[in-house]
């Protein structure tokens, strides 16, 4: 990586820590790396690539690719679900700035939202991987599709859980490697329950009747 491009990232990256604000724009990212805006452009055409570089960075600078390969020498689905989980809890305290200013700005900002869905399609792209190793070792209820079950998983593993039950919650972080993984093996193992219907839950005579009126008794009883 030139020079540059590394001062051109730690730039955005001091920024977006410091400031807690969401994305900075280009003018203020070249300003704080104390290059012109055409000197940026030459290395990022856009916010939304130099924002997926800026995580693409820090995924290499605290290991990322190490992480994963622990999760995916787990012995089963379920021991992966936990070393994702312990991954969490090793990582993002050291990403947490970042990704709460991605998080926060991605609903009003396309290059944050690029940035913010590179990560998430790839952490996706795993949970897909476990539920098909769950499905596997049958432990999964029929009653779920692969896309609710991987849903699931990538929802019990994100940074927002862990920011959440951890950081807001209290909770110990070990303590949160053992509830997501219990939730998310329980659930799985267990059926959807299907909601009955407003209709089906009314009476023949109150479906005959007006809709809201309550039901009455049979004449004589």
């Amino acid at each position: 990586m030139s020079s540059t491009r590394d001062r051109i990232l730690g730039a955005a990256r001091e920024l977006i820590e410091r400031d807690n604000v969401g994305a900075p724009n280009m003018s203020a990212i070249a300003r704080n790396a104390g290059i012109s805006r055409q000197a940026l452009y030459l290395h990022f055409p856009d916010r939304a690539s130099l924002l997926v570089a800026v995580v693409a960075q820090v995924d290499e600078r605290t290991d990322l690719r190490s992480e994963l390969e622990t999760v995916n020498a787990a012995p089963n689905a379920g021991a992966q679900i936990r070393a994702l989980a312990g991954m969490q809890t090793r990582r993002n305290p050291r990403i947490a700035p970042l990704a709460r200013a991605l998080d926060n700005a991605r609903h009003a900002d396309r290059p944050a939202s690029a940035a913010w869905r590179d990560r998430t399609d790839n952490r996706m792209r795993g949970a897909v991987t476990i539920v098909d190793r769950l499905r596997a070792e049958g432990r999964v209820d029929p009653s779920w599709t692969p896309d609710e079950a991987s849903k699931l998983v990538w929802e019990l593993t994100s940074f927002r859980v862990w920011d959440d039950l951890v950081n807001e919650a209290g909770l110990a972080p070990e303590r949160y490697v053992e509830i997501v993984t219990t939730a998310a093996l329980a659930a799985l193992a267990s059926p959807v329950i299907s909601r009955p219907s407003r209709a089906r839950l009314r009476s023949p005579r109150a479906r005959q009747g007006s809709s809201s009126g309550p039901d009455l008794p049979p004449s004589g009883a």
